[in-house]
């Protein structure tokens, strides 16, 4: 199999820290001609998207932040949040599963990037 024919997946925790390097690594892989599913949260889209370099094979699809009590309303990243509030933004990652399970088997990857995900 060739890199052409290879599909990523990217689900980086939802902190500008880990999503801003799967990013570069992103692009880095899409210039060898692997094409990738970058999993982020909806609003943050904004502002990375800039740093596509590869928008024809990286593709950004929105993550809908669940609402966690004690949670800002729209907070989906840890740079929304003060630092304490943070494990809430692991939670908010955590009711991720189920959609990230269909999505996962909608875009049938070869391959899946993640970091802080247990399930």
């Amino acid at each position: 199999m060739d890199a052409t024919s290879l599909h990523l997946v990217m689900y980086p925790f939802f902190a500008l820290g880990h999503l801003t390097p799967y990013l570069h690594l992103s692009n880095k892989l899409a210039q060898k001609g692997y094409r990738i599913s970058f999993l982020i949260p909806t609003k943050t889209q904004s502002k990375l998207g800039t740093f596509n370099l590869y928008p024809d094979l990286i593709t950004f699809v929105p993550i809908t932040v669940s609402h966690v009590d004690g949670l800002p309303p729209g907070a989906e990243t840890t740079s929304d949040v003060p630092d304490h509030l943070h494990p809430l933004i692991m939670t908010a990652m955590d009711r991720t599963e189920s959609d990230i399970e269909l999505l996962l088997h909608d875009l049938k990857p070869d391959i899946v990037f993640f970091d802080f995900t247990h399930w």
